[in-house]
């Protein structure tokens, strides 16, 4: 299944294997993010395969690029409707450093909401380590509340995880 989503400054196109050298690179000009996840600095590109087929799993999952005229910047995973809840969730969004407070990340999360919205969901979730201040402050400017904090595997760690969500409606 493809998915194919177009905004002013950023297109998210469904990631294809060939995308992985460069999903790599997002990864690892993050090293904060990486520490956070993982307990290391970087991540392999063994790691980001198997995480991209982890995701492909989900029948409604998708593993997008987020490009700017056709140069991958970010990447995002996204759920439409999770078999285990029917809920949609934004499961990770990573912006290559060089991007990052560009606005590129709220109008990612904006395309999807949006794509979700149109499929029927009526809310959206996501999963924010609870040691990320960065990720809280994003969330949290773009309207997610949270409501409930969980002990959960992120990357290799299994760590306090904040849930947030945001409802849908028109206006989003």
């Amino acid at each position: 299944m493809s998915l194919y989503l177009a905004g002013e400054r950023l297109v998210l196109r469904s990631m294809t294997r060939e995308d992985l050298t460069l999903t790599l690179e997002v990864y690892n000009s993050n090293p904060d993010y990486n520490l956070l996840r993982n307990g290391d600095d970087s991540v392999t590109l063994a790691e980001v395969e198997a995480e991209y087929d982890s995701t492909l799993t989900i029948p409604t999952g998708y593993w997008l690029a987020l490009c700017v005229a056709d140069r991958l910047i970010g990447v995002m995973h996204l759920i439409v409707s999770n078999p285990s809840d029917q809920k949609s969730w934004i499961s990770m969004l990573l912006l290559h450093s060089d991007y990052q407070r560009q606005g590129f990340g709220k109008e990612a999360v904006s395309l999807v909401e949006q794509h979700c919205l149109n499929a029927g969901s009526r809310n959206i979730h996501h999963g924010v380590i609870a040691h990320d201040a960065q990720a809280l402050l994003f969330w949290g400017m773009l309207g997610y509340e949270q409501y409930r904090q969980v002990q959960a595997p992120v990357g290799r760690l299994t760590q306090p995880v904040l849930l947030v969500a945001k409802w849908l409606d028109e206006a989003s």
